[in-house]
């Protein structure tokens, strides 16, 4: 018996925990392209402090300040394609005339080369020169026939019908399952999560506004409380995770049916984003005020 927990605990210990976070991205694309690592390290704390700015935080002092703390950083090294990815991707608006002097540095300096024609691809667009729009997702097309799931996030980019767009993103999402296929491309468990999330939201917010609560609410219990990601993953979309809860608590308020909506209720106090909201609201009385304005 003992030689055989000796030899479970041997094989236990041979699997690779596999994962590629946030932090282990920024670590291993800034360190391989030279940055140093007082740099890499501060880029690291202030992308998870200005994670989600872009869908959440109004307050402009707020915005202004995570902007001159993101340029701060960058001069020290204009190869830290992180910050000028987060410059164009969430203050582009705000950028005014600086904004190409970023996108041209992002474009030189990030190691995944469709990111350089999307960048370019998506500049086009706002700038309404459709034409060479078409162009690049030609050359997208052709570049990366082998490898699907780029064709397929380029494809997001030219729907804006709300059903195809979920069916698209669903499609990404598969494609992307795999932590191997995420890596080759760059998309961390992080940003992956959070576009599940906003599938998930979309999706519930459909069932809602259709009238079909029960359904919503069913959703949310069978598949993203079902979601298993680390506490990294988690805590890194919380704000997220505490909006799409909200909501679906609310929703299930609405439901007619007072069996049915007791059931619910239990199933989502015993969630863990139940058990977070707790305690960090133990913490600080006004946690969930903050996470919801």
């Amino acid at each position: 018996m003992k030689k055989f927990f000796l030899i479970l605990a041997i094989f236990l210990l041979s699997i690779k925990i596999y994962g590629f976070t946030q932090k282990e991205k920024i670590q291993n694309t800034l360190s391989k392209i030279g940055v140093n690592q007082e740099i890499i390290d501060e880029t690291i704390k202030l992308n998870y402090e200005i994670r989600d700015t872009q869908y959440f935080e109004d307050d402009e002092k707020v915005v202004l300040q995570r902007i001159e703390k993101l340029k701060k950083l960058f001069v020290k090294d204009e190869r830290n394609y992180i910050i000028s990815q987060n410059l164009i991707t969430i203050f582009g608006e705000r950028l005014g005339k600086d904004y190409k002097h970023y996108l041209d540095l992002f474009i030189k300096y990030t190691p995944y080369d469709y990111e350089k024609i999307f960048s370019k691809m998506i500049y086009s667009r706002d700038n309404g020169d459709i034409s060479t729009f078409q162009n690049y997702m030609n050359q997208i097309s052709r570049t990366y026939k082998n490898t699907p799931v780029i064709i397929e996030l380029a494809k997001l980019f030219t729907i804006n019908n709300f059903e195809e767009k979920q069916i698209q993103t669903e499609k990404v999402i598969n494609l992307l399952k795999e932590e191997k296929e995420r890596e080759k491309i760059g998309v961390s468990d992080e940003e992956y999560h959070f576009i599940r999330l906003t599938y998930f939201l979309n999706k519930i917010r459909n069932y809602y506004d259709n009238g079909e609560i029960e359904k919503a609410v069913s959703e949310y219990l069978k598949n993203v409380n079902n979601i298993k990601v680390s506490d990294e993953v988690k805590n890194y979309n919380l704000r997220a995770e505490v909006i799409l809860y909200s909501n679906v608590v609310l929703m299930n308020e609405q439901i007619q049916d007072d069996l049915k909506k007791a059931i619910n209720t239990s199933y989502l106090e015993d969630t863990w984003i139940a058990a977070k909201i707790k305690e960090e609201t133990e913490k600080d009385s006004k946690f969930l005020d903050k996470m919801l304005q």
